[in-house]
């Protein structure tokens, strides 16, 4: 009985390299008669004849590869059938889609059910038979297939690069970003100068209001995104890090799942929804303020907005750092007679510092690059924030504009040196990062030659 089992899926193996030899035989004759021009496809002409040749060659390998039993040729096959019922369900997809919810009225309930049972039931099981008949062969074959070191050393180093491609795509992404945005504001480099954006005081664009001595000084846009994410910052890292600490070394275990699922729901809210709350709610309670001037928008409600949304960032990772401890450390503190704050405040923080400090930046990253709840709180008045009266915690109240906010507002219609400005205040944004970004390390480092010292 085995050495029959045996013998059918060998006879399987065969007839799957048979099969695939005429596909290729199939495909090479398709390609050279694309190139006689006698049959035409739906493709051009040269990119009918590169897949023709191509799934000529795929196939013909294949078929190699099955007939001398190699295990490659049988993952090929696999994931290449994987694929092509990933490409049919996703066009049955689209097809659901565009019937259902393309028109201009609403589909009927009975339209709606023949379309899915059209799209995702007759003709994604049609055109998937072959793909998963394959699938199903494929899965109970391993018995004949082998597979060499070397193989499997090949598939190491494949997997190794694809990883590695995988990690390095973030950074080239974001130099890519950087320099689209750099070439874009080259014009007002040259044209409007370092000098003239870096220190000047007014922002004037000429393409508004139409006169020629425009000015561009970035100033106040800096000073209103320093101050809204010191703001930030100082109201919400002592919070997040309280909260954080609370969840991972105090709450209890239902505590925990009733308010660890409400603050990850706070990363998951629009930006829009926190300008909104700051606009009906926290205004007119900032109003409250008897200051000349006061109008409920400005430094104060930003960045309480600013300090909301960094929450759960900063919450989230610095509870992960707070976790990664290990016990033996906790169990140390309390064994040499330490209570549980002093474990925590002398042990547990100390050793979770850098995922905590990484929290923070990715906080104060996420205050300095957000938009649009901003737009919506803090006034954005083209002018250097300054107290309301001679009480200097008055500037608190003051509107101001951010340079995420600027660029919002004004890229629409922006053009010529004006819109190359606008690239620029992208630029400064990521040296703004990029300086908080080197901070934070250098005082990482700094502790860490100071602890290194002690010993």
């Amino acid at each position: 009985m085995i050495i029959k089992t045996i013998d059918f899926k060998r006879k399987t193996i065969r007839a799957l390299s048979i099969t695939t030899a005429l596909f290729a035989t199939g495909a090479l004759v398709a390609s050279i008669l694309l190139h006689l021009q006698v049959i035409t496809l739906l493709q051009p002409l040269p990119l009918s004849l590169i897949i023709s040749i191509f799934i000529s060659l795929l196939a013909g390998i294949s078929a190699y590869g099955f007939w001398n039993y190699k295990n490659w040729a049988k993952s090929i096959l696999f994931n290449l059938a994987i694929l092509v019922i990933s490409y049919f369900f996703i066009t049955a997809i689209f097809e659901f889609s565009s019937i259902v919810f393309g028109g201009k009225e609403i589909t009927p309930i009975p339209v709606i059910i023949s379309t899915f049972f059209n799209c995702f039931i007759y003709k994604l099981l049609y055109k998937s038979t072959i793909p998963v008949v394959i699938i199903i062969l494929l899965k109970y074959q391993d018995e004949g297939f082998t597979e060499s070191q070397a193989q499997r050393n090949f598939f190491d180093k494949t997997i190794k690069y694809v990883l590695l491609f995988a990690a390095s795509s973030s950074i080239l992404i974001v130099a890519l970003i950087f320099v689209f945005t750099f070439i874009e504001s080259t014009d007002a480099i040259t044209t409007i100068g370092l000098e003239e954006m870096l220190i000047g005081t007014i922002w004037r664009p000429g393409s508004i209001i139409g006169t020629e001595d425009a000015q561009f000084g970035l100033v106040p846009m800096i000073i209103g995104s320093i101050y809204s994410t010191i703001g930030a910052v100082i109201l919400g890292v002592p919070l997040s890090i309280g909260t954080a600490i609370l969840l991972a070394e105090i709450a209890p275990p239902f505590f925990r799942d009733i308010f660890r699922p409400a603050i990850e729901l706070l990363a998951g809210i629009p930006s829009v929804i926190f300008g909104l709350f700051g606009m009906i709610v926290i205004a007119p309670l900032i109003r409250n303020f008897e200051v000349p001037g006061n109008s409920g928008f400005g430094l104060l409600n930003a960045s309480i907005i600013l300090a909301i949304m960094i929450l759960p960032t900063i919450t989230n990772i610095a509870e992960d750092a707070i976790c990664a401890v290990p016990d033996s450390y906790r169990y140390a503190a309390l064994a040499l007679g330490a209570t549980k704050w002093q474990m925590i405040k002398l042990v547990v923080i100390p050793t979770a510092r850098s995922g905590i400090m990484a929290a923070i930046i990715l906080g104060i990253g996420r205050a300095l690059g957000e938009t649009m709840a901003l737009i919506m709180v803090i006034g954005n008045s083209i002018a250097i924030p300054v107290p309301l009266n001679k009480n200097p915690l008055t500037i608190l109240l003051a509107t101001a504009r951010t340079l995420t906010g600027n660029i919002a507002v004004e890229i629409n219609y922006a053009a010529g040196v004006h819109r190359s400005s606008l690239f620029f205040t992208g630029v400064l944004l990521f040296v703004l990062l990029l300086i908080t970004n080197r901070i934070a390390h250098f005082l990482m480092r700094e502790k860490n030659q100071k602890k290194d010292k002690s010993w």
